[in-house]
């Protein structure tokens, strides 16, 4: 199976880790977050970030940030991430898949904002989904 890199983000209001290791999502939203009225605290915005790529184009770096508005302020850098060593000619999958959970809570939103995740690894910068925040429509 041949892809490119890829990076995929999920915006929710919870993670619950489930019995076998497994992880739900609630509260997930598409591209947009109505709220009744700005400013607002939610009591948690979760993201989840899958930075995806083949065994055979393993990731050399990796550093993970989040970043909210036009000014492109910095909520979180993970910094470098270790990495687990990739065997190319591994049977067990095709794929390196990277994952990481982030859970901002309280999050205070003051204006109609976007949010955005970019993970930068040692030859790109790969960008997933955008949450646009804004106020509901009556």
């Amino acid at each position: 199976m041949s892809m490119t890199r890829h990076l995929e983000v999920i915006f929710c209001d919870d993670i619950r880790e489930e019995v076998g290791n497994k992880l739900s999502f609630m509260g997930v939203y598409s591209a947009d977050l109505a709220v009744p009225v700005l400013p607002i605290i939610l009591n948690k915005l979760c993201i989840v970030v899958r930075a995806i790529t083949n065994n055979s184009d393993p990731f050399e770096s990796l550093n993970v940030s989040v970043f909210q508005g036009e000014d492109s302020a910095e909520l979180i850098n993970t910094g470098p991430i270790a990495l687990p060593v990739v065997n190319p000619d591994s049977k067990d999958s095709s794929l390196q898949v990277v994952q990481l959970t982030f859970m901002l809570t309280p999050f205070q939103i003051d204006k109609e904002t976007t949010i955005r995740v970019v993970a930068t690894t040692e030859r790109e910068e790969l960008s997933g989904a955008n949450l646009r925040v804004h106020v509901a429509q009556p």
